[in-house]
């Protein structure tokens, strides 16, 4: 008796089902790559943010009128999540200069997060 073998087309149902079985425990270790990957993009992203409202407000306290700058002190404003606050110094660090600091803050992962700009600016 002479036997006949078939040739073998595809694959099987378990062998499909265990590769699948295989795939599924691999990616479920990369979830949890994937998922600090965006937290921290997330994070990233609000702090480039809050560089980005700082480095603006910044700007119009270096540009606005020297005897124009006490209007600033203290005024916040924001952007979403991100609080920014001017605070304007006069005779600091000596007389006839003014400290001017922009402060960003953001509330992310529990903790208060906070970007600083300063500068000194002369009386003309």
């Amino acid at each position: 008796m002479l036997l006949s073998r078939r040739r073998q087309l595809g694959f099987s149902l378990v062998e499909v089902m265990v590769s699948l079985a295989i795939f599924l425990i691999a990616s479920m270790g990369l979830v949890p790559l994937l998922l600090t990957g965006m937290r921290t993009g997330q994070r990233n992203a609000l702090h480039g943010e809050a560089r980005r409202l700082a480095g603006e407000a910044m700007t119009a306290l270096q540009v606005a009128d020297y005897g124009a700058l006490p209007a600033f002190d203290g005024r916040p404003f924001g952007d979403g999540a991100i609080q920014v606050v001017n605070t304007v110094e006069d005779d600091l660090p000596e007389s006839g200069q003014t400290r001017l600091t922009v402060t960003a803050s953001w509330l992310s992962a529990g903790q208060t997060h906070r970007y600083q700009l300063q500068t000194i600016r002369s009386r003309p």
